[in-house]
């Protein structure tokens, strides 16, 4: 097994306290959209433009958000993530990433563009014509 294959198979014991990575499961992203999220998240909270708008939990949950709507994952939309989180930990947690997301767009489409999706701004582009 490749070191990369036995690093994949770690990460759902090292972050198994995270509660997002069952959120992504339920939400039917692959492990690499997860991955992508998190790389988001991380890159957003080392950057010294970022001021905690958001707990690193609605961060994270924010950052979902973004890579399902970017993959066109239909069941990434605010009110399914707002919904499934209630039911996964009876609190709901919303998606508000438009508080913060336009400061970054260069950390967002960074990642995206490593993990190999095509352009973020591209497909917000789309969003606003549908």
């Amino acid at each position: 097994m490749s070191d990369n294959s036995d690093t994949m198979k770690r990460v759902p014991i090292v972050h198994k306290d995270d509660r997002t990575l069952e959120l992504a499961n339920v939400l039917d992203m692959h492990m690499r959209e997860w991955l992508a999220a998190l790389r988001i998240k991380t890159e957003v909270t080392k950057s010294d433009r970022w001021n905690n708008q958001r707990s690193p939990h609605a961060l994270m949950v924010d950052c979902i958000h973004i890579v399902g709507r970017h993959t066109k994952n239909k069941l990434c939309t605010q009110s399914m993530i707002s919904k499934i989180t209630k039911e996964l930990w009876g609190m709901s947690t919303h998606p508000r990433a438009n508080i913060w997301k336009k400061q970054f767009t260069s950390i967002i489409e960074g990642v995206l563009n490593e993990f190999h999706f095509k352009s973020w701004l591209e497909s917000q582009d789309e969003n606003v014509e549908n």
